[in-house]
């Protein structure tokens, strides 16, 4: 159980005392943290808690947070699925082992906005998520039909789902949805089922397409067929159909525009980037970032050779920025593709890249080099190989410069490195 071990003044006035173990909040089971923010919020409730083994009923009554410590320890909880594309399974040995550990938590989806299939959790987690109103949740569907996606998840619990959305949508909770396109299998006639289904789910606010990513390590996984230009052509023009239909209720993310070679929609196409971490509307918000970055910042003679590392999705895209920003700060620009080896060459985001291959393929001489920071594990250093910036930077005799994966104070950042 939860064991207070700090507290405030304000906490001591209302009876609680360092060492009680939270029972009850509101006359609820405390299940973790988010039972306490939730009644932190409410000026008057009860609280029981168990002190030298007697239960004893605190009635609280507050204008201020507790401003309680408590030893919370809330683990994940783990995926019972086995999706025919499942991401982990499909990942090489050596990375750290956070990344090989299969979460789908309600929890977590409210709190990060990571995506969840809801086949583990009970009638009473969905009565928990209402009382709470754990909104907006991030859900993984895939498809509606009930048959395909079991079929794709690998879980029977799955068919519940649209009762569950339904429910939660009646009670005032808000969804983000992502299908997750496997050509053959859920695309097409099966997509736009989806997503007409979805739209009238109440509650359901967008929905995010992405295709299937498939790495170079499936053995003895499912035989998938990857996303090729003309099937992404076909979906795009699908969706955005959709989208004019349905009023701006879905997108394809930015890697279907990039595999069908078309540009992407201005950053209002997009509205208010609800599904930006889904990489919809990303290059767009890119784009416009970067645009401003080069308004707001000074002009510079550097006389810096500056180079960047990307993917190779991305660097025909980079490429067409680097002539504006050579011209603003006075600097010569090139664009270092990595071809992704320890994936496989069919992953192209530069989000997965790894030091070990951005070390063996970048060209060497340039003055600094930059990275986008969403390589990095966050808020830390860390590549996806264990590697750390430090060791790319030893390995490419020059400092690394990190900045956001957004576009935003991108050229700032570059100059911040060089004029103190």
């Amino acid at each position: 159980m939860p064991r207070i071990t700090g507290l405030s003044k304000i906490a001591k006035r209302q009876g609680f005392k360092v060492g009680d173990e939270l029972l009850k909040l509101g006359g609820y089971d405390v299940v973790d943290e988010l039972d306490y923010l939730f009644y932190d919020n409410e000026s008057e409730f009860t609280a029981e808690v168990l002190r030298k083994d007697k239960i004893k009923t605190l009635h609280v009554r507050k204008k201020q947070p507790l401003g309680l410590e408590v030893d919370w320890d809330m683990k994940p909880a783990v995926c019972k699925n086995h999706c025919i594309f499942c991401f982990v399974d499909q990942l090489p040995k050596g990375m750290r082992e956070s990344l090989y550990i299969k979460d789908d938590d309600y929890r977590f989806s409210f709190i990060s906005g990571s995506y969840v299939t809801l086949t583990n959790v009970t009638d009473s987690d969905i009565d928990r998520i209402i009382r709470l109103k754990l909104s907006p949740l991030y859900i993984s569907v895939h498809a509606f039909d009930d048959d395909i996606r079991q079929f794709m998840v690998k879980n029977p619990n799955t068919r519940k789902l649209p009762e569950y959305m339904k429910k939660l949508g009646e009670n005032g909770i808000i969804m983000h949805t992502q299908l997750v396109i496997v050509p053959n299998i859920n695309d097409g006639k099966v997509l736009e089922d989806s997503i007409r289904s979805l739209k009238q789910i109440k509650g359901v606010q967008t929905v995010a397409v992405v295709p299937v990513g498939l790495t170079e390590h499936r053995a003895k996984l499912a035989n998938l067929t990857p996303v090729n230009e003309q099937n992404a052509r076909e979906t795009v023009a699908l969706v955005e159909r959709l989208h004019t239909e349905l009023d701006g209720f879905c997108w394809c993310s930015d890697e279907y525009y990039v595999k069908a070679n078309i540009p992407v929609g201005e950053s209002v196409y997009y509205g208010a980037f609800d599904q930006i971490e889904n990489g919809v509307g990303l290059l767009a918000q890119f784009k416009e970032n970067f645009e401003y970055s080069l308004e707001e910042c000074p002009d510079e003679a550097l006389n810096k050779r500056v180079d960047m590392i990307t993917g190779t999705s991305f660097a025909p895209i980079l490429s067409g920025y680097m002539p504006a920003l050579e011209r603003k700060l006075g600097i010569k620009c090139n664009v270092n593709t990595v071809v992704n080896d320890f994936f496989g060459h069919s992953v192209t985001v530069a989000g997965l890249l790894t030091a070990q291959d951005i070390i063996a393929q970048t060209k060497r001489g340039a003055d600094a080099y930059v990275l986008p920071d969403n390589m990095l594990r966050e808020f830390t250093d860390t590549f996806l190989d264990n590697k750390t910036v430090g060791e790319v930077e030893s390995a490419l005799g020059a400092p690394v410069i990190i900045v956001p994966h957004d576009g935003s104070d991108f050229a700032q950042h570059i100059r911040n490195r060089f004029v103190k």
